[in-house]
């Protein structure tokens, strides 16, 4: 029979890749303006979608009476609902595939003692994420559903930020099973945890952000880079009263937020990038999942600069890869932190 820590790998490498999908889908869905094009909840009879025509009038006729169809998309042929519809029926039976792949083989290895005590708990943990994630999104959906066709930009991010909570603990689960050979490294090394944990909080914060941006169309306000139009800091900015407001509901001030938080994380990183590999103290496997950091971060500063210059012409591939790449930077820089961990610092020895 199989090593149950070689089946426990692959479990956490579908939930993982599961993720890597319902990602990319969810965010065509939102960029299609696709996701509220279902008015109704139904975690079980809701699998099925519509097949005969009769169907297809019922869900197309409660969707007519929706504040979206009444006052953004009025007159939108049933042939034009089909394609919405599509992406949002997508995005929820991936939800459901990413559910089962969490909750099915974890009750498959707690039933039969294969999972040690951490792992049960982290596996626990798991499937409440998971679980949250699914009310999240039904919840972020109805803050649409209302007079203001809008899904709340909180929701929003929160609905991302639980998108990335569960792809981050199947793949720091993952990392503890799946070890890779390496050479020693200096134990000196782990002085650079702290600073990559730091990074990785701004990283949230940003990811967080760009669900306000995306949220709030703030994208489409200024594109230019580095200025704003012909400014550094327009007329206006940060204007709303009390001023808390800027940092969450103003979206040039959030775009703002947005392009300057970035470029300090990629500074930020590659500064300590560079730092750690002229230090001499990393082993191989840290020193390659710093390669991959600095990369990514690289890439993704790219991606971002492009999305501001060209979203109007590319409106939903650029975005979407750009929240892709967001989510391979996150996995590096917790793979980097993992080695800079005590389990990661055992391998070797």
């Amino acid at each position: 029979m199989s090593n149950p820590k070689n089946l426990q790998k692959y479990w956490l490498r579908s939930v993982c890749l599961s993720v890597v999908i319902i990602l990319v889908v969810g965010g065509i869905t939102r960029l299609t303006g696709s996701g509220l094009s279902m008015v109704d909840w139904r975690p079980i009879a809701g699998i099925l979608p519509p097949i005969t025509d009769a169907q297809w009038d019922d869900v197309f006729g409660m969707y007519q009476a929706s504040p979206e169809y009444q006052k953004v998309n009025k007159g939108m042929s049933l042939d034009e609902f089909k394609f919405i519809f599509f992406w949002e029926y997508l995005h929820r039976i991936l939800g459901r595939i990413v559910g089962l792949l969490c909750l099915v083989p974890f009750l498959w290895f707690l039933l039969r003692g294969k999972l040690s005590g951490e792992m049960k708990v982290k596996g626990l943990c798991l499937n409440i994420l998971v679980i949250t994630q699914g009310l999240m999104g039904w919840y972020m959906v109805k803050s649409g559903l209302v007079n203001v066709p809008e899904v709340s930009h909180y929701r929003l991010a929160a609905h991302l930020s639980l998108a990335f909570s569960v792809f981050g603990l199947a793949w720091w689960m993952l990392l503890d099973l799946d070890k890779e050979q390496d050479s020693p490294s200096d134990h000196n090394a782990v002085s650079y945890r702290p600073w990559a944990i730091g990074f990785l909080l701004l990283l949230c914060a940003q990811i967080a952000y760009g669900a306000f941006v995306s949220g709030m169309k703030a994208g489409y306000g200024f594109n230019t880079f580095p200025m704003m139009g012909d400014e550094w800091k327009p007329d206006g900015l940060f204007g709303l009263s009390p001023y808390w407001k800027n940092f969450v509901e103003d979206k040039f001030s959030v775009q703002f937020i947005h392009r300057w938080m970035g470029t300090i994380l990629t500074l930020g990183l590659l500064g300590l990038g560079w730092k750690a590999y002229r230090s001499g103290l990393l082993s191989i496997l840290q020193t390659r999942r710093m390669k991959w950091v600095i990369g990514l971060v690289s890439v993704q500063f790219l991606l971002g600069v492009s999305t501001i210059l060209l979203i109007v012409e590319y409106q939903v591939s650029l975005p979407v890869i750009h929240q892709l790449v967001a989510l391979f930077l996150f996995a590096g820089l917790l793979g980097f932190i993992h080695s800079l961990s005590p389990k990661g610092l055992e391998i070797g020895k």
